[in-house]
């Protein structure tokens, strides 16, 4: 009995310290796992607010940096205003607008031509190969003294002519001294004497004429006024004829300017002041009354069909404009008071809508558009958009329109 009674006991302490045992350990594992869930939660939290800080500085940048954009881009938008450095803007030329005359201008063609005395041509002397001198060419500078042509006269019947001539004068000589000896014995009429010496004569003439022109069996053509080729008629190394046209040179201190009028303006043909005209092969612009222009003819009749009326003007050519040139015409005729007017290199255009710029404070230009009316070929009419008093750019003008075209487009874009 006692010793069932201590097996007991037994049993019981060993279920009991084994079941202290669990317990504990049962305990420091759950306490292991509460602190393992904390320390996940806390990193979970931590990680979080990382991402979030870091996400709302992200959208805290980009919503500054949109801001600043569109801050940029306003004002680089406002109102195509320009911004410059002090360089750039002292290196505009300007001019403040005002109220002043203008005259009717009426936009025609016309050609250059040379006067009736102005002009001649260049003629073989003799028969022969043609060569073009060094340095005449179309539109070259030509005077009387100069050999345009060379002509080589040793070719085919008529070559050795110098040599000829010499032949043909010494034999009208020895007859000319024969008739003069039988002229005193009264065997040779005064009659046959005086006609043998008029051929003695001639043919000296002619040897001194050929001998004089033809060196070493080449002969030289020369232009008979000073002026300015015109045309050269002949190709080099062309047989030719004498008297054959070589060239044409043209007298350019005197030209005449024949305007083509519109015909619907032929009210305004007997009021014309003068005319403004730039060529083909030069943008500026030429004032008769500044060339001492007059006009010298008005037809009252119109030509080429009925769709001009040709007007005449004469000239002093001071810029070597050359004959024959087509030209572009402003015809200058009555005033008009108190219009406000531009240069020419003021505007520029934009898909066909002009615009000026406008200086509106010390460092900027303001695009602005203009409706324009009538030009001289210096200075148009502008009848919207400019008042009295601003002050518009009027050189670097290109630039201007360029710079702002270039800053209605953002610098940057950033999409979320």
């Amino acid at each position: 009995m006692r010793a069932i009674t201590q097996i007991i006991a037994t049993l019981f302490i060993f279920s009991s310290l084994v079941g202290c045992h669990h317990k504990h350990n049962h305990e420091h594992e759950g306490h292991n796992h509460s602190t393992e869930e904390h320390e996940e939660h806390e990193h979970d939290e931590h990680e979080h607010g990382l991402e979030a800080e870091h996400e709302g500085h992200i959208e805290g940048h980009d919503h500054s940096e949109d801001l600043h954009n569109k801050e940029e881009e306003g004002i680089k938008k406002h109102e195509g205003e320009v911004h410059l450095n002090q360089a750039d803007m002292h290196s505009i030329e300007t001019e403040t607008v005002g109220f002043n005359d203008f005259s009717q201008v009426i936009v025609a063609i016309g050609e250059i031509l040379p006067t009736t005395k102005g002009e001649a041509t260049i003629t073989a002397p003799f028969s022969g190969t043609v060569s073009i001198s060094g340095g005449i060419s179309l539109g070259s500078r030509i005077n009387n003294s100069q050999t345009a042509f060379t002509i080589s006269t040793n070719v085919g019947e008529a070559s050795d002519l110098v040599e000829k001539a010499g032949i043909e004068l010494e034999a009208a000589k020895r007859e000319y001294e024969r008739d003069l000896k039988l002229a005193d014995e009264q065997i040779v009429s005064k009659k046959e004497l005086s006609e043998c010496k008029e051929r003695y004569e001639q043919a000296k003439v002619k040897y001194n004429n050929l001998s004089s022109k033809i060196t070493h069996g080449q002969a030289t053509a020369k232009s008979p006024i000073n002026g300015f080729v015109k045309s050269i008629i002949v190709s080099d190394g062309a047989y030719v004829n004498a008297g054959d046209p070589l060239a044409v040179v043209t007298q350019n201190d005197k030209l005449m300017l024949q305007v083509k009028l519109p015909q619907r303006y032929h009210n305004n043909a007997s009021s014309v002041k003068t005319v403004k005209f730039r060529t083909t092969y030069s943008d500026e612009i030429y004032s008769l009354d500044k060339m001492n222009g007059k006009q010298i003819s008005q037809s009252v009749t119109t030509s080429d069909g009925g769709y001009f009326i040709p007007l005449l003007f004469e000239f002093s050519n001071q810029a070597n404009i050359m004959s024959g040139t087509s030209v572009e015409c402003y015809v200058v005729t009555n005033n008009k008071k108190n219009v406000i007017t531009v240069p020419i290199s003021a505007i520029a255009e934009d898909q066909g809508v002009a615009q000026v710029f406008v200086k509106k404070h010390e460092d900027a230009f303001k695009k602005q558009f203009v409706t324009l009316g009538e030009t001289d070929g210096e200075r148009t009419e502008i009848l919207e958009g400019l008042r009295a008093g601003e002050i518009v750019a009027t050189s670097f003008v290109q630039r201007l329109h360029l710079a702002s075209s270039s800053n209605a487009i953002p610098a940057h874009t950033h999409s979320h």
